[in-house]
């Protein structure tokens, strides 16, 4: 009975001594993460204000482009959509009065060495399998 007794109290006082140490090698942890991010910060920051301003100069770009000389499409004739695809074209469209369309080309806008993300690859897919349809709906 006694030999019981001290096993429970051995295990009683390890138990104590592995959550102290396990609550001690937690807050060095987390100290260690808040002192790597606040000696990060500033290089955290300038990313992301470089990120929020590529994208925005994108989304204008994105806008700018029927614009171009090289666009091979009547800027009356596009439509930006942005996502997941940004320009839908029409072409034809401006021209025929509204009556007529010659073709319907999505197109994505790109620069410098940025690539399809997943999405927008399976949208290509399905336009270059002829996975398109026409749905009307009525209210």
């Amino acid at each position: 009975m006694v030999f019981t007794e001290i096993l429970l109290a051995i295990a009683a006082v390890v138990a104590v001594y592995l959550f102290v140490k396990n609550m001690q090698w937690k807050m060095k942890f987390e100290q260690r993460v808040r002192d790597f991010l606040e000696s990060q910060e500033e290089g955290i920051r300038k990313d992301a204000i470089s990120r929020s301003a590529r994208t925005l100069s994108g989304k204008t770009l994105e806008k700018l482009v029927p614009f171009l000389e090289r666009f091979n499409h009547d800027p009356h004739d596009v439509r930006w959509i942005g996502d997941p695809i940004d320009l839908v074209v029409f072409d034809g469209y401006s021209k025929s009065g509204r009556k007529s369309v010659d073709n319907i080309t999505f197109v994505e806008v790109k620069s410098g060495g940025s690539e399809l993300h997943t999405g927008q690859r399976k949208i290509r897919e399905a336009v270059e399998k002829k996975r398109v349809k026409w749905e009307e709906f009525r209210v």
